[in-house]
């Protein structure tokens, strides 16, 4: 029998603009598509199977080789559509010289499975298509007539719901209110009971969908203000909500789940690091927190995987928590879907490892202007790291070409500091080699003749 084979494809921008009852208009939609390519490649992570790979136009040929060097796995082909909107599953369906690349490299398999960042319309009909060759294709996610619990559990509004039906399952005390004088209203009468006041879209992306209201006299203007910004809070329902802070030191934890046709599979813990505001990467597996707040959070994490899969859903998704200061866990939202962490998750399952937590970071800044090449100025630096025995890994390098060029690199170790260290200092031993090349190059100043 032919060896099974995988399509992986990184339709993150399809699964966060498939709302269409948020019309984000092309300012934000042109924001998420390019954090969509840079968030696509974590793709060449996603599995270990045999597989062929659909990545946008674009993608560092050498970066991919070193990946699956440092893997210990051979480079897989890829397909890549001509045309690169963001939107890859589109772009590979309307595109007749990709699609032939594709089937030519299926011949031999008869059985597919299509991996993805979630459910879309789009991928339904790309299963749709592979069918049309005579191929077996199953979905590594829900199927299509389980499709509207995907919808329904990745809203905000269904934590609402799990809070009603799972023991267990807390969110912060709020109203839902479904036009401008509700919110005006629940927004100053829970700013009377509380410091602080979350007004929350049921969708969002990157941060957008949502602002914090201060109890001062711009709360309410600055609720205003975030609607005239946030197309996401310009569509009712809204969620309006007492803001609770995490614990101090403890980060925002999370677990992934992975959820199949027998129940939960997989549980994993993470926990986002935060510098004040500021997002410093995810620390991912076992020893990411303290394990009796792990446990607490996995037993919860598994009551909602329960209740997720009884209503159909297949797949990868993620919970988000807030750990307040009394030391209650609040469910802040599920996305159903990957999420960043997966490259980490795979590093955790791969033989022999014997890490307790690896920290990952989307975004490590150069310091500098771009745009960067990965072959130039990185690929000496990580040859020199990886030559003497640092484990760490350039998860993707498309970020390069910006104006503010960034990476996103991860590592293992033994506890939270030792593996963020690592990442840390590489994006340091990474920034000044950029520098020292960039002053190496720089053309000499003419001198200035007097008078002139």
């Amino acid at each position: 029998m032919a060896e099974p084979i995988d399509v992986v494809v990184p339709n993150v921008a399809e699964f966060n603009t498939r709302n269409p009852t948020v019309p984000l208009g092309p300012a934000v939609t042109d924001v998420v598509t390019r954090l969509a390519g840079h968030l696509g490649d974590y793709a060449v992570y996603w599995s270990s199977r045999r597989r062929v790979l659909v990545l946008p136009a674009g993608y560092d040929p050498h970066w991919f080789t070193d990946v699956h060097r440092l893997l210990d796995e051979d480079v897989p082909p890829v397909v890549s559509p001509a045309v690169v909107t963001g939107m890859v599953v589109r772009d590979l369906l309307g595109d007749g010289a990709a699609l032939a690349r594709l089937r030519a490299l299926l011949q031999g398999h008869d059985d597919v499975r299509l991996v993805t960042w979630g459910a879309t319309p789009e991928v339904f009909l790309l299963a749709a298509a592979l069918r049309g060759w005579g191929l077996a294709v199953g979905l590594d996610g829900v199927p299509e007539r389980e499709y509207w619990v995907s919808r329904q559990l990745d809203s905000k509004l269904s934590c609402l719901d799990l809070a009603r039906e799972v023991p267990g399952v807390r969110v912060p005390p709020g109203m839902l209110v479904v036009d401008s004088a509700e919110l005006r209203g629940a927004a100053e009468h829970l700013l009377n009971l509380h410091e602080r006041v979350i007004v929350r879209s049921p969708y969002g992306v990157g941060g957008d969908g949502s602002v914090v209201l201060n109890r001062d006299a711009a709360g309410i203007a600055t609720l205003w203000t975030a609607l005239e910004r946030d197309p996401f809070l310009r569509t009712f329902p809204l969620l309006v909500q007492q803001f609770v802070a995490h614990r101090p030191g403890m980060g925002c934890p999370a677990v992934d789940l992975r959820i199949g046709d027998e129940g939960v599979r997989r549980i994993v813990p993470t926990v986002m690091a935060v510098d004040v505001s500021r997002v410093r990467g995810v620390h991912v597996g076992p020893g990411s927190m303290p394990s009796a707040e792990t446990d607490r959070m996995i037993r919860i994490g598994r009551s909602i995987g329960d209740a997720a899969h009884a209503r159909g859903f297949r797949g990868w998704m993620c919970v988000d928590f807030v750990l307040a200061d009394d030391g209650t866990y609040f469910v802040t939202e599920i996305n159903a879907r990957r999420s960043g962490a997966m490259p980490a998750i795979a590093m955790l399952r791969r033989p022999g490892a014997t890490d307790q937590v690896i920290f990952s970071h989307d975004a490590v800044s150069l310091g500098t202007r771009g745009p960067l090449s990965y072959l130039d100025d990185l690929r000496p630096v990580f040859e020199r790291l990886w030559a003497t025995g640092v484990r760490v890994y350039p998860t993707s390098v498309r970020g390069l070409v910006n104006r503010q060029p960034v990476l996103s690199l991860m590592a293992p170790g033994d506890d939270p500091e030792q593996a963020q260290r690592v990442v840390e200092e590489t994006g340091r031993e990474l920034a000044a080699a950029v520098g020292r090349r960039r002053r190496a190059h720089r053309p000499a100043t003419a001198a200035v003749q007097p008078g002139r």
